[in-house]
């Protein structure tokens, strides 16, 4: 008998770690439905990847997550598209380093619009879509290491927004629990997002303070992702796990493994040379 198959709703799947998911979840034989906002040639290039390496069907839509209505109609056609929904990762997101204190409204109500709202109130549709199709699904967001240990002086919503999205994610996985759906987060640490790298067109400084000394990739996010939508983790919820490289143990300060042929140096207040 044929198995059901399996599909993946992915916000944010065009670029970046969201593109990363989005091959992830197709390596392991997801069909899925991809949204994106105003960038239909990386959509395009997107699916015209996973058809080519996987074979897998792929849908995109493109919307402004930071309107109520459009996130609605995202869910609509994804369900339209497929009719069931098995795991949803929401991951897309705007970066903002700004001082709090220099930062406007507007700004403060875009953050909030598509950083949270947009991801929580996609996850109750879909929640309350697996709840009604006895679907024990997967709810996952991406949070960051900037919402937890990871505190800079410029990020306070955007840290802010990440550390509310798995307060949130503890409370969907408790309501969400007695059927069987799982509701976690994923934190990254410093991934390659972009081939050029930082503005300094590298990440050397960045890969000698990670413990692992290499930079992520967005698959590497994807792997967690879909090993927390997976059978193997079907007692697992209510976690944010940390894909970082080993940061959440402390950066690379000084010449931390004597071993270590790297001659690795810190950043910051008080590093010794």
């Amino acid at each position: 008998m044929e198995s059901r198959r399996r599909v993946a709703l992915i916000t944010g799947a065009n670029r970046g770690v969201g593109k990363g998911i989005a091959l992830a979840f197709a390596e392991k034989g997801y069909d899925l439905f991809l949204a994106h906002y105003g960038e239909p040639e990386k959509a395009q290039e997107v699916i015209e990847e996973i058809q080519k390496r996987f074979g897998r069907e792929v849908h995109t839509y493109d919307c402004n997550l930071a309107v109520a209505a459009e996130v609605e109609d995202l869910f609509r056609a994804a369900v339209d598209a497929y009719g069931e929904i098995d795991v949803l990762m929401s991951n897309a997101g705007v970066g903002l380093e700004k001082y709090l204190t220099y930062t406007t409204i507007r700004e403060m109500d875009n953050i909030y619009q598509t950083n949270y709202r947009a991801g929580i109130y996609l996850a109750t549709m879909v929640a309350n879509h697996m709840k009604e199709k006895k679907i024990r699904g997967s709810i996952l967001f991406t949070a960051s290491t900037r919402g937890s240990f990871e505190v800079h002086p410029d990020d306070a919503l955007y840290g802010g927004m990440k550390a509310a999205l798995h307060r949130s994610a503890q409370s969907l996985a408790r309501e969400f629990a007695p059927y069987g759906i799982r509701v976690n987060t994923i934190s990254p640490g410093c991934i390659d997002v972009n081939p050029q790298g930082h503005k300094d067109g590298s990440y050397d400084q960045q890969m000698q303070e990670i413990p692992l000394g290499r930079i992520g990739r967005g698959e590497d996010i994807g792997y967690a992702a879909v090993f927390l939508s997976s059978e193997e983790a079907s007692f697992i919820t209510g976690i944010n796990l940390y894909v970082d490289g080993g940061i959440n143990c402390g950066r690379n300060i000084g010449l931390d493994n004597p071993y270590n042929p790297a001659g690795i140096k810190g950043s910051g207040v008080g590093v010794l040379d």
